[in-house]
């Protein structure tokens, strides 16, 4: 009995060990055919961009905005162009790797950005709800990652416009247990950006809530990548590795139990409360 209880507890050790979501970090490329006329001019810049990131960051993001409003301009004469849509797409994510590297910060106040078509004034559309201010989060592109493991076997995605980006809080949610919150959220959302001449203005949707977005008088199917987000959660937590341990040791991590949702509160949806068993956890879910 002794000998059977060994070998049942080296294949749990052997088991937990095992990674359930894996995500790597990818150099992000437009897929698809090159664009032409103006839009292959957009893409010369964002390369462009790219490239001086590090040496003058303040000058790619004014190139990368440059780009973008070209590339908003291409999508007001033609909004079913589909270049013209993952351009614009590509353009925003690359001003949230900028801004991630380089802890420019327009949040608290506008940042005004050089470029060789004149300066850019980026800002943000202030939201009034508490968790959707942006210093609380560090924000990395999706199409920055990719995803594999136990637990992540398909990608989620839905086309259309905007950037899919990845959120996650950068501090413990103190108030986690009151607010039926995880300790740190990590949330997709999708970003459009509008301009007034030269001002960009940013704005974050929850593709949760919303599943279109007006642009330019035109209703575009927002964009977003739904698996990302819950794939950085179990390679950065993995709760997994607890499984066994409060199996054997339910007294020692009976403080972890706890009900947590994955989205804020919205009163016109119905709540589904999913309870996991024993020798379990959350991770479960994400192959559902």
């Amino acid at each position: 009995m002794h000998a059977r209880l060994c070998v049942f507890a080296c294949c749990c050790v052997v088991a937990s060990c095992s990674r359930n979501g894996e995500v790597s970090r990818v150099r992000p490329h437009l897929s698809g055919a090159p664009g032409t006329g103006a839009l292959a001019i957009v893409e010369q810049t964002f390369t462009k961009a790219m490239a001086e990131e590090r040496a003058q960051p303040r000058r790619a993001l004014g190139d990368c905005l440059s780009g973008l409003k070209q590339a908003s301009r291409e999508l007001e004469r033609d909004p079913d162009n589909a270049i013209a849509i993952r351009d614009y797409n590509f353009g925003i994510a690359r001003i949230f790797r900028i801004l991630n590297d380089t802890h420019l910060d327009p949040w608290h106040s506008p940042l005004t950005l050089p470029s060789e078509t004149g300066d850019f004034v980026l800002t943000h559309k202030a939201d009034s709800r508490p968790e959707w201010n942006p210093v609380l989060y560090d924000f990395t592109p999706a199409d920055e990652y990719d995803i594999h493991g136990k637990y992540v076997t398909e990608r989620t995605i839905r086309p259309g416009l905007g950037a899919a980006i990845v959120a996650v809080e950068r501090q413990p949610n103190k108030r986690a247990r009151q607010d039926f919150a995880p300790s740190r959220l990590f949330y997709s959302v999708s970003v459009v950006a509008h301009f007034k001449g030269n001002r960009c203005e940013l704005e974050a949707l929850d593709p949760l809530a919303t599943e279109t977005v007006m642009f330019n008088g035109r209703t575009f199917p927002l964009a977003a990548d739904f698996t990302v987000p819950l794939a950085v959660m179990l390679q950065q937590t993995e709760p997994k590795n607890q499984e066994y341990a409060r199996l054997f040791n339910p007294e020692k991590f009976a403080h972890t139990a706890a009900i947590e949702r994955l989205q804020p509160y919205d009163p016109n949806k119905t709540v589904v409360l999913v309870i996991h068993g024993l020798m379990d956890s959350q991770a479960t879910w994400t192959r559902s």
